[in-house]
């Protein structure tokens, strides 16, 4: 079944110097130095020592999530399958905790999506509900369940529950859900309204970030506009990201690779690509077009 990408997008970069800090510490503890690990993004040396922590303690549910989190962010073709069962214990270890219950539901909602699995689907979806009712200000979440009601299949797929997500983000955070009406225009193929979504708001803000980024991947999947495209995405380089849940430059760079492919530019293509992987090691789509380009 298509469910869309339901990742929740957490940011731990105000505890990443702490907790790398906490790697030298040889006082701390073992859970601690783990979780430092995983947020340096030491993965390797992350999932050795969890993995010792749950065989020693097997109903740590902290050490059971960052576990399955540390397996997730592997990205492989495993991935997946291997993160999903300590991510589901970590919830039913802690059920009250939001995060975990929202994060294996996304994870449940990939697995499905995967494996066209109608289970982890519906676990998946559960799971974030649940979240929400713990956490109701997590746009994350409910942008993942809004993904989620708008692409599913029937029965599962619900227009009014999608909407009534939609509107919450609008609520919360205009920015967010104008960007989700843009891309719903766009995987619709409605290119001309997605186009005017985004000037409608840049003729208010020349400098609004998420319409600039927004107009470019509208391009770079149309092939239409793209020199204003390309110009749009340059310039919201040089803006700050609004929220940590707004595309990273790294997302940019791989869209103007996008359009520079489009425009049979391979070198500036390229060039483009490999510089998202710098900024981001771990953007998949960037690494995937850089080994078709070579």
């Amino acid at each position: 079944m298509p469910v869309s990408h339901p990742m929740r997008l957490r940011s731990l970069a105000a505890f990443a110097s702490f907790a790398f800090a906490a790697l030298t510490t040889s006082a701390a503890d073992p859970l601690d130095n783990a979780i430092a690990l995983y947020t340096a993004k030491r993965y390797p040396e992350a999932r050795v020592a969890l993995e010792k922590i749950t065989a020693a303690d097997p109903r740590n549910a902290a050490a059971c999530y960052y576990l399955g989190m540390t397996l997730r962010a592997r990205a492989d073709t495993a991935a997946l399958d291997d993160a999903l069962p300590w991510l589901e214990k970590a919830a039913t270890l802690a059920p009250a905790n939001a995060t975990y219950l929202a994060d294996f539901g996304g994870t449940s909602l990939q697995y499905a999506s995967k494996h066209t699995s109608l289970s982890a689907a519906t676990k998946g979806r559960d799971a974030m509900e649940r979240a929400l009712k713990l956490d109701p200000a997590d746009l994350d979440t409910h942008q993942g369940l809004f993904e989620f009601y708008v692409q599913a299949p029937w029965p599962l797929g619900n227009s009014a529950k999608a909407t009534a997500h939609l509107d919450e983000i609008r609520r919360r955070d205009p920015a967010r859900a104008t960007a989700l009406s843009v891309r719903l225009k766009t995987d619709a193929k409605d290119f001309a309204a997605a186009f005017k979504l985004c000037e409608d708001l840049l003729a208010k803000n020349p400098d609004d970030y998420i319409a600039l980024y927004q107009y470019g991947r509208t391009a770079a999947i149309s092939g239409q506009n793209i020199p204003r495209a390309l110009a749009g995405l340059q310039r919201a380089l040089t803006l700050p990201p609004p929220s940590p849940a707004a595309p990273a430059p790294s997302n940019i760079w791989n869209r103007i690779g996008n359009l520079h492919e489009k425009l049979a530019h391979p070198a500036e293509a390229r060039a483009a690509y490999e510089t998202a992987l710098k900024l981001d090691p771990a953007n998949h789509q960037a690494a995937t077009a850089l080994t078709r380009l070579k």
